[in-house]
């Protein structure tokens, strides 16, 4: 492999370690208690990695429990370069992960109770599983090396880390390892796959700006999908499924955070009434925020509205899981609560938590326990990524927190496809929301803040003449 070499210790100074102070991971109590009774009955097995520099990279919560339980020093893997925050951040993840074993893999063992380096020939991959696990380890240890460890019984069977084990196989090196006794296998798996503590991302929060939203916009219509075999190209669920097969060309449509507005563009040229406002509309081919075309669409929501009224139908398509905050989220549904009409529909499609996390829950045939999907989500259910130079948040909702999340804008609440990765709600009859909402909502959602603090603040009228139409909607109904 063309990548830095890595450096092992068996006994790394504690001391010497500098945590990072973006671990996106917190234990509670329990686990943390669970952690150190862990420990105490098989020591450390699985090293701690650290950066370059010596900032530790993975491995906060158990080298807290070293220190309480009164270690002075851990087994520990040193990075052969100093890596980027994003790929620190990657590391602390994986290895948070990668206690697995959906795949079987057998090798052979070194002697028990010590560390040794596997000859990557006698890797036995017998069954692969967890690809997309199996692919993200892999990227890391091409760009960096062989960063990561395994745990193996004194019968050759890999029982913790397996699929870093296939990843070695594949990319011929060698793998390090620590050698157990096969009857401790068992209550060594149980001990380390449990569940310890949760994410918090808010150490991030500086670095995911809601601007930072627009790199996750598709392109509708006209990027090719990857599940397509004939030149279909990548369309939307929401929008074929729960608007089309029923709009009809007088109906007043807005699609609400419509990324490049394909849909909009496309049903305009067939004689549809839509119109559509995204916030982080790019200019053709470019990555900056086009502020001309996002005033423009402000004003022509303007002139519908204060020709026509409310609309008929608001569409809200992959717009809530790209929610950076509980505050979003709750101005962006009181704002499409505000543009509807009395007797409008509203059409809703978001990420599926279901789908998210069903690799979490699938267990594996082989060895009956959780197959690890690539999900790293916190407590209100949102992921962050590092895409095209940028961090942004996905956030997932389940059929049952949609719809108790959506009830609280809308009498009449439908969800549907409960089972697909894009969960679908339809919306009508709007509640009556507090006065003081509406206001920060419009102000939030058509003022959006954009780099260095700047808003355009071509918005009052629009939010002038829409407090002025749902006031009249909530006391007319």
């Amino acid at each position: 492999m063309s990548a830095p070499t890595v450096t092992f210790h068996e006994a790394f100074p504690l001391k010497n370690l500098r945590p990072a102070d973006y671990n996106p991971r917190h234990l509670s109590a329990e686990s943390f208690e669970r952690l150190k009774d862990s420990i105490g009955r098989h020591g450390i097995v699985k090293p701690v990695i650290l950066n370059r520099d010596g900032t530790l990279v993975a491995g906060h919560q158990r080298t807290k429990g070293m220190t309480a339980l009164g270690l002075t020093h851990t087994p520990a893997v040193m990075l052969g370069s100093k890596v980027r925050l994003q790929d620190e951040i990657k590391f602390n993840l994986l290895h948070n992960k990668v206690e697995t074993e959906a795949s079987v893999v057998y090798a052979d063992p070194g002697e028990i109770g010590t560390w040794s380096y596997i000859p990557w020939q006698s890797i036995r991959v017998t069954d692969r599983r967890n690809a997309a696990f199996i692919n993200a380890i892999g990227q890391m240890c091409a760009a960096h090396g062989p960063w990561g460890s395994v745990v193996i019984d004194d019968q050759g069977r890999i029982v913790l880390n397996a699929e870093y084990a296939v990843v070695a196989a594949a990319h011929r090196f060698n793998l390090l390892a620590w050698t157990i006794p096969t009857p401790d296998a068992g209550q060594l798996v149980t001990d380390l796959t449990g569940e310890y503590g949760v994410y918090d991302w808010s150490a991030l929060e500086d670095q995911a700006p809601v601007y930072n939203q627009h790199i996750v916009q598709p392109k509708r219509l006209r990027q090719r999908s990857s599940k397509a075999k004939t030149g279909l190209t990548y369309g939307s669920e929401t929008w074929d499924r729960l608007v089309l097969p029923w709009l009809k060309p007088e109906q007043r449509v807005i699609d609400f955070g419509a990324g490049h507005g394909d849909y909009a563009k496309m049903l305009r040229g067939k004689g549809y009434a839509v119109l559509d406002y995204e916030p982080y509309r790019t200019a053709p081919g470019k990555y900056a925020v086009d502020i001309r075309a996002v005033v423009g669409m402000i004003r022509d929501i303007n002139r519908s509205l204060t020709a026509h009224g409310l609309f008929d139908v608001v569409v809200l398509d992959s717009v809530i899981n790209a929610t950076t905050s509980l505050d979003y989220q709750h101005w962006v549904l009181t704002t499409v609560n505000a543009l509807c009409a009395p007797d409008g529909v509203v059409c809703i499609g978001t990420r599926n938590l279901l789908k998210e996390t069903r690799a979490e829950t699938a267990k594996s045939a082989t060895s009956g326990t959780g197959a690890t999907g690539m999900a790293f989500l916190d407590g209100h259910n949102v992921e962050m990524n590092f895409v095209q130079g940028k961090w942004q948040k996905l956030r997932f909702h389940s059929a049952d927190t949609l719809m108790t999340l959506l009830t609280s804008y809308f009498k009449d609440v439908q969800i549907s496809d409960v089972s697909d990765s894009n969960l679908k709600a339809v919306c009508r009859r709007p509640l009556a929301l507090d006065q003081s909402d509406y206001e920060r909502a419009f102000d939030e959602e058509f003022n959006m803040p954009y780099p260095d603090e700047y808003r355009h603040g071509k918005h009052r009228e629009l939010v002038t003449n829409l407090i002025e139409l749902v006031t009249r909607r909530n006391i007319e109904n």
